[in-house]
């Protein structure tokens, strides 16, 4: 597996902050020959990254749109970014960040408090949610 530092790693996290999408990301990483060097296990991790980037992009009502969108039951599916949607992991990571109230439960569910609005119950699965790489 790669490590999440060195040249190979430092070049994709310079691609990832320029990429408007995570296709332009994997073009822009194929066209530079660094997606077998990032190997499958790197490019999880960059997804993963994506994720982060992508959520920690929002604005604090668009953090309280999306996790509103998931708690209602929404799915890939139908959302309207369909399966380019930022995934509930990331989004109750970065609500964490911001200092809103999050509790993540053995269940598989975390309890999301954003500051003003009503509490949501997000669906994460059993491995909970993204940890901050930054």
């Amino acid at each position: 597996m790669l490590e999440q530092s060195g040249p190979v790693w430092e070049r994709a996290m310079d691609l990832l902050g320029r990429a408007p999408t995570w296709h332009e990301l994997r073009r822009a990483l194929d066209n530079e020959g660094l997606v077998d060097r990032l190997t499958a296990a790197g490019m999880q991790a960059l997804l993963h990254e994506w994720h982060r980037h992508a959520a920690e992009g929002l604005t604090d009502i668009e953090l309280r749109i999306e996790l509103g969108f998931w708690s209602d039951g929404g799915s890939y599916a139908a959302h309207l970014r369909g399966f380019q949607a930022i995934p509930p992991t990331a989004l109750v990571a970065q609500a964490r960040v911001r200092g809103w109230f999050v509790r993540v439960g053995t269940s598989g569910t975390a309890i999301v408090n954003p500051p003003g609005a009503r509490p949501m119950v997000i669906q994460v699965g059993p491995d909970g949610i993204y940890e901050s790489t930054s």
